[in-house]
């Protein structure tokens, strides 16, 4: 897989994975594992009698997150991801949170690059009179398979639903999701061996701090002992496939 393409799958999967956990986390009262917060959204919306709005917003999350990992609807959600991007860093900013303003626009950075990624297939819609228009897009004619990302969304939207609920289900069906998504990553037959271990530990990631409450206090060395190795693979992959 060339270089441009690689870190665009990595892109997605890290953005797809961020918020799709995120609006898990909302929806579970912040029992499901995730990187990013806050949490407590919709107790706090709840006090403004707008508890339903806070549930929309996570679950949008969710789906959107989903989509966004999946691959298959992968443009779609990046698509869709930057209101929800660009909304979120506005509210920290207003809120004068220190520090988080910083990574959200990294968040925000990573979707326009991932969406930059695919400008042959999305150019007409700042260039209507273009007369070249790419399809399918790169993301589709890499990843051609359904069945697996749409199946991680259908886990995803379950999860969702059922989170405000049962725990439990929203762990199990969003476990399932991510699974699902990797399962559709690996169907590309082409990687190198070193992509194939990066995205293997990067998924052994996500699924650490999905069951983190399990983990606890192991959850560090966990992540430790799994993050690290994938900087240092992915600078050695770069080094030695520049293309």
């Amino acid at each position: 897989m060339k270089t441009k393409d690689f870190y665009a799958l990595l892109i997605r999967l890290f953005l797809g994975y961020i918020f799709a956990s995120a609006g898990l986390c909302k929806l579970t009262d912040g029992q499901f594992g995730q990187l990013i917060g806050p949490p407590w959204l919709i107790k706090e919306l709840a006090k403004y009698d707008l508890e339903l709005f806070g549930q929309f917003i996570a679950f949008s999350q969710v789906l959107v997150g989903m989509m966004v990992m999946s691959q298959r609807y992968s443009v779609l959600g990046l698509i869709m991801l930057v209101p929800v991007n660009v909304s979120i860093l506005m509210v920290t900013i207003s809120q004068n949170w220190k520090g988080t303003p910083y990574v959200d626009s990294v968040f925000v950075v990573l979707n326009i690059l991932a969406l930059l990624y695919e400008w042959k297939s999305l150019k007409f819609l700042l260039l209507p009179d273009t007369s070249e228009i790419k399809v399918p897009a790169k993301v589709n004619e890499l990843f051609p398979n359904v069945w697996w990302g749409t199946l991680g969304i259908g886990f995803g939207a379950l999860g969702g639903l059922l989170g405000a609920w049962s725990f439990p289900a929203a762990l199990a069906f969003g476990a399932l999701a991510f699974v699902s998504m990797y399962v559709n990553v690996f169907t590309f037959q082409s990687y190198f061996l070193l992509e194939k271990i990066i995205l293997g530990l990067s998924g052994a990631a996500i699924l650490t701090v999905t069951f983190a409450g399990f983990f606890q206090k192991v959850m560090v060395v966990l992540l430790g002992g799994l993050i690290l190795p994938i900087f240092v693979l992915l600078l050695i992959r770069t080094f030695l496939h520049k293309k």
